[in-house]
């Protein structure tokens, strides 16, 4: 009886149970082991607010500017729609990069691009189809462009317009939260965002190139997570030129530049340095000051091209490297007027 007058006291004192006993302690007890439960799954919850708005954060930052690619010297018609149809001959190409080797929700990205010269519009005219995934965010798109182009000085000068549609959409079930009522029930959400380009080339073939143009020029939006989405407008210079040396006239080499500036962004820039034998392949190195360095190799086989490249990444986040894989098909289609029919010729 007086243990258990002793533990009355206690209980009394530290959870109030006073006259309750020992029902009045486990009663207490239980009341204090809901509200832990309770603060625990809001943490919990706070938590996973925190991180969708990290991940959201993250794709706000990345919409302002475009997934660049190391083989940009190679697709120049994507970033630039005055590039379009600047080569005699049809041209179709696919690419896909998958970035940060190992990084769970890392960014990964694939295109296709068809392109051609078309005399009766004096110009080019291209379409790109591109799909970009970023976490639980994922963007694809749409774009026909076209290239005015005539001659200039002692090149040529395009003028280039791209107009298409994105969908934006995010995927709710990337989080994986079967318990919190925030995200219960919820799949996907998803809109079409209107887009424009614009760009200006200039060319002397087999000399050199330089280009300006600006991608998501009307800075379309979309509501989204509660929010908003935006495509922020970016700015691309680019250029390159060729030489040889007389020590070997079957290599041909190229330097190359591309800089991406976007407001509230960091600037981008990407320099390059390629070599090329006989037309047969190609090999080269690519500084990109903002991340590493990029190793790239490629061949010509008959009207093929397939490149790839490793990104090394020198920054202080340890993370892994970036693949990218490039593949394209060049052919002409010469109109006989003799028997109204064509044949495709073989490029090299």
């Amino acid at each position: 009886m007086k243990i258990d007058a002793f533990f009355r006291r206690l209980s009394s004192r530290l959870f109030k149970t006073n006259e309750r006993g020992w029902m009045g302690f486990f009663s207490t007890f239980t009341f204090s082991y809901s509200k832990l439960i309770s603060v625990i799954k809001m943490v919990k919850t706070l938590k996973v607010i925190g991180f969708v708005m990290g991940i959201f954060l993250l794709q706000q930052a990345k919409a302002q500017q475009e997934q660049s690619f190391t083989h940009f010297m190679f697709q120049q018609a994507v970033y630039n729609p005055a590039a379009t149809g600047n080569q005699q001959n049809i041209d179709f190409s696919g690419l896909m990069r998958q970035q940060w080797v190992g990084v769970s929700g890392a960014p990964e990205t694939f295109f296709v691009n068809i392109q051609a010269p078309i005399s009766f519009l004096r110009g080019g005219a291209g379409a790109t189809i591109m799909k970009d995934q970023i976490g639980p965010f994922s963007s694809t798109g749409l774009k026909l462009a076209y290239a005015y182009r005539s001659l200039f000085w002692r090149g040529e000068l395009s003028m280039g317009i791209s107009v298409g549609l994105i969908n934006k959409a995010i995927n709710y079930n990337y989080f994986n939260v079967s318990d919190d009522p925030i995200l219960v029930g919820t799949d996907n959400e998803s809109g079409m965002i209107f887009n424009l380009d614009l760009g200006l080339f200039y060319q002397e073939e087999g000399r050199y190139y330089i280009g300006v143009s600006s991608t998501q020029l009307n800075q379309g939006s979309m509501a989204m997570a509660g929010g908003s989405t935006a495509l922020k407008r970016n700015v691309y210079f680019h250029g390159g030129y060729f030489f040889s040396l007389r020590q070997f006239p079957q290599m041909v080499f190229q330097s190359s530049a591309m800089a991406v500036y976007t407001q509230g962004a960091p600037l981008q820039t990407n320099i390059g340095f390629t070599a090329e034998y006989n037309k047969k392949f190609w090999g080269g190195v690519i500084y990109k000051p903002q991340s590493g360095i990029a190793l790239l190799a490629g061949v010509y086989f008959r009207q093929f091209r397939l490149g790839y490249s490793y990104d090394i990444n020198t920054t202080p986040l340890k993370n892994g490297g970036s693949h990218e894989l490039m593949i394209g098909y060049r052919f002409l289609i010469e109109v006989t007027k003799a028997n109204k029919g064509y044949k495709n010729t073989r490029f090299l």
